[in-house]
């Protein structure tokens, strides 16, 4: 897989199957105490984590069907908005799967995971390359123009390899 951020669907869907292959790789290399016993400095685990990547991941799926993104993460836009700076959202969404057990954490990530990969195969290949607000009309905030792709991949295939590092020393796989 390249390092090339995708710039149109077609490279977006190798992107996505290529890192959803190298995060299930990974996981598929722990135990189950690696990824629920082991935290990192801010006190998350590898569950936590994948948790995370499933919330934003939640997120992306609303933007493309054009439903509120943040609602269907858990929270209202207001919220959304308020918390987000300093990584105050992170912790309100990693809280809201604590009393989840890792297999129901992986299992509705890859349904989730696999819910986008359909929503963007059925999609045409023009797109992804509509800006933001075409998505999300109502939502205030700044819509800089860019493709609505810059915020699919942030949220699933570039969040998996963002999050791969910090999943792998945590389990140890890698050294600390």
């Amino acid at each position: 897989m390249t390092d090339d951020f995708p710039t149109n669907k077609a490279q977006f869907e190798d992107h996505l199957r290529d890192a959803w292959a190298q995060l299930q790789q990974t996981l598929d290399a722990l135990t189950e105490d690696q990824m629920t016993e082991r935290t990192d400095a801010a006190g998350w685990t590898v569950k936590d984590h994948l948790a995370h990547l499933l919330v934003w991941e939640q997120g992306i799926i609303a933007l493309l069907r054009r439903e509120p993104r943040y609602e269907a993460m858990g929270v209202d836009l207001q919220t959304a908005q308020r918390m987000n700076e300093g990584g105050w959202l992170n912790q309100i969404l990693r809280a809201q799967h604590q009393s989840a057990t890792l297999a129901d954490v992986r299992d509705r990530l890859r349904k989730t995971h696999e819910e986008l990969v359909a929503i963007v195969a059925s999609m045409e290949p023009g797109d992804l390359l509509r800006t933001y607000a075409h998505y999300q009309p109502d939502e205030p905030g700044d819509d800089s123009g860019e493709p609505v792709l810059r915020w699919v991949v942030g949220n699933s295939s570039g969040h998996y390899l963002e999050h791969l590092p910090w999943i792998q020393r945590l389990s140890g796989l890698h050294g600390a």
